[in-house]
């Protein structure tokens, strides 16, 4: 691992980038995700496969498990992170993953990379009081402190970058579709 890459692997985004280029299909990726119910308010996340193109791309022998809870005030055992702060952690990944990646491509020398996720929420909707409060999340709000090598503005814009282009930032921003089903078992 070359140190003046931080630590990420430009060939393998190289090589995602150029093989999308050649067939943009390539870049169609589906994430999945599937959760068991472990009593009161907990579950477990497993976490698996991944697929790109419709087929499969992950690593054979990819396992993955996040145990989520609620507070008591939402009726769990707080034993866990619940789903919103791991949605303020998948905001942090995302950002911390961009940023690092960024500055490699820029040729800037990572020291460290904090970020700081705050998910706002006002639970009046989620319970019932007031359903004219939305039941998603009011805000969001995050700080990043970088240090390098490089100058303050080639710190400065490997975040910013990222401030157009984190994945998970844009997928709270934009309306996307969501469908879903259900199955009742026997």
């Amino acid at each position: 691992m070359s140190h003046d890459n931080n630590g990420v692997d430009l060939a393998s985004i190289t090589a995602f980038a150029d093989a999308a280029k050649a067939d943009p299909a390539a870049a169609q990726v589906k994430f999945v995700a599937r959760s068991e119910w472990k009593g009161g308010a907990r579950c477990d996340a497993h976490i698996a496969e991944f697929y790109a193109n419709g087929q499969p791309a992950s690593r054979p022998g990819r396992s993955f498990t996040l145990s989520m809870d609620e507070p008591p005030p939402m009726g769990g055992h707080d034993a866990h992170p619940n789903p919103g702060e791991m949605l303020a952690a998948a905001i942090c990944g995302c950002l911390t993953a961009g940023i690092a990646a960024n500055a490699a491509l820029f040729g800037t020398e990572l020291e460290s990379i904090e970020v700081e996720a705050e998910v706002d929420w006002n639970l009046l909707g989620v319970l019932g009081i007031d359903r004219s409060v939305p039941c998603g999340a009011s805000g969001v709000h995050y700080t990043v402190r970088l240090k390098g090598k490089g100058s303050a503005e080639q710190l400065r814009r490997s975040k910013e970058t990222l401030d157009r282009k984190s994945a998970i930032l844009n997928t709270l921003l934009a309306p996307i579709p969501v469908t879903s089903s259900t199955v009742i078992l026997d």
